[in-house]
């Protein structure tokens, strides 16, 4: 992947999970560690609308021509909201690697049948499987679309610089962060 192209990472705001009926969802577009504009959306908690809220975002005006792939931390938001990659990528072209520190598992499946969700696991089998990755800092784990395996990999081992995450996601997570406690 060329150099200064622009990657929006996405993570969710911490929220209470019993209180919450909603929360957001933190777009930050960097040029390559620059960060150049910030967006958000809200999303349900255990809702549905995390792949369209993230479809929202990218045609969003202020970034809509710049977004040249899309970096989430991982593939759930606002608890059992679910990012359906094949979708997203499907409308609007855009490449899309989610990315997580620990390994996934099946936890997510019980936690849909338990909220009583199951519909919700036909996404996570049209989403591409995870892989490991060994970088500085340790294994992370990817799924990605749109951008070929190679490609994927020296783009995450490139921005791994802080910690096991590509720091566009790391500094992702830290602004979402900051909106814990504030109503949608």
């Amino acid at each position: 992947m060329k150099r200064g192209v622009r990657i929006l990472a996405v993570d969710d705001a911490p929220f209470n999970k019993w209180e919450d009926k909603s929360t957001f969802l933190v777009g930050l577009l960097f040029r390559e560690l620059t960060l150049e504009a910030a967006l958000r959306e809200v999303v349900g908690v255990d809702g549905d609308d995390s792949t369209l809220a993230l479809i929202r975002m990218v045609r969003h005006p202020k970034v809509r021509e710049e977004v040249r792939v899309v970096l989430t931390h991982g593939t759930t938001f606002a608890g059992l909201n679910l990012l359906d990659m094949r979708f997203f990528y499907e409308e609007t072209g855009i490449p899309v690697v989610a990315v997580t520190s620990k390994e996934p598992t099946d936890e997510i499946r019980s936690a849909l049948r338990a909220a009583r969700q199951e519909w919700k696991e036909g996404i996570l089998e049209r989403n591409p499987p995870y892989k490991a990755l060994e970088t500085m800092h340790g294994t992370c784990y990817y799924s990605h679309l749109g951008l070929g395996r190679s490609e994927v990999e020296g783009l995450l081992r490139r921005y791994s610089i802080e910690s096991k995450v590509p720091e566009q996601l790391r500094v992702a997570d830290l602004v979402a962060r900051l909106l814990e406690g504030l109503a949608p």
